[in-house]
């Protein structure tokens, strides 16, 4: 019969290693995914007819970010990165307006990357 193992955490050594900079490269790798794979799904435009053809495309963003989440009432840093549009209309695009269909390019690009995470287990 086989046995489980049985871990047993400490919650410092778990904040220690959340605010670590260890976590922050494997934080930003993802990211970095993230942000090509949104590339990939994100429309274009015609050159001709837009005057902002590409723009959406080419300014996705990887930022490294410290975020302070209280634990116990007490405020700690936790390390991670965010991925950013700084396009100016980033938001018409996601989620539309009444002359823009919803492209909703980070909602489907979060579902890719959880389909790929359950497919590659």
């Amino acid at each position: 019969m086989a046995y489980r193992s049985k871990i047993t955490g400490k919650y410092m050594g778990m904040g220690r290693l959340l605010s670590g900079g260890k976590l922050q490269r494997p934080c930003i790798v993802a990211a970095d995914r993230f942000a090509e794979i949104a590339r990939s799904r994100s429309p274009v435009g015609q050159p001709g007819q837009d005057d902002h053809a590409g723009l959406y495309r080419s300014s996705f963003v990887v930022t490294p970010h410290v975020k302070n989440v209280p634990f116990r009432g007490k405020p700690i840093l936790r390390t991670g990165a965010r991925v950013v549009n700084t396009a100016p209309h980033a938001g018409i695009v996601e989620y539309g307006n009444s002359r823009t269909p919803r492209y909703s390019v980070f909602h489907t690009t979060v579902d890719v990357m959880k389909a790929q995470a359950a497919f590659n287990g």
